[in-house]
């Protein structure tokens, strides 16, 4: 069975991730967002991509859906504004996955970089 992966969100923050083949929704409204997770989750979805902004207008509603098993769902920093949650749970997904804090390290290679 093929895992599929969905990212919703604003335009600008999801539109590269339809140049990469995952299914991307464009979305500003929470309820409609709530609609297209529970459908994603019917057909399947393995991880789900919530734009940092999106995530903050959806709230508590989010909530439910973080503490499932599948979908994974978890929030991505947005293009549009200088990002603080998703930065933190791109950082945290990757450190899991690959077991190396790569955003950590790039932030310690800028700092020195700068120091010099």
């Amino acid at each position: 069975m093929e895992q599929k992966i969905g990212v919703i969100g604003e335009w600008d923050s999801i539109l590269g991730f339809r140049a990469l083949g995952l299914s991307t929704m464009e979305v500003t409204d929470p309820e409609k967002a709530e609609d297209i997770l529970k459908c994603w989750a019917e057909e399947d979805y393995a991880v789900i991509f919530v734009t940092e902004i999106l995530a903050k207008k959806m709230g508590a509603r989010l909530a439910s859906w973080r503490q499932r098993y599948l979908p994974i769902v978890t929030v991505i920093p947005s293009a549009r504004e200088r990002s603080h949650l998703g930065r933190q749970e791109l950082r945290t997904a990757i450190r899991k996955a690959t077991g190396i804090d790569m955003i950590g390290q790039r932030d310690k290679a800028r700092e020195e970089k700068l120091e010099e």
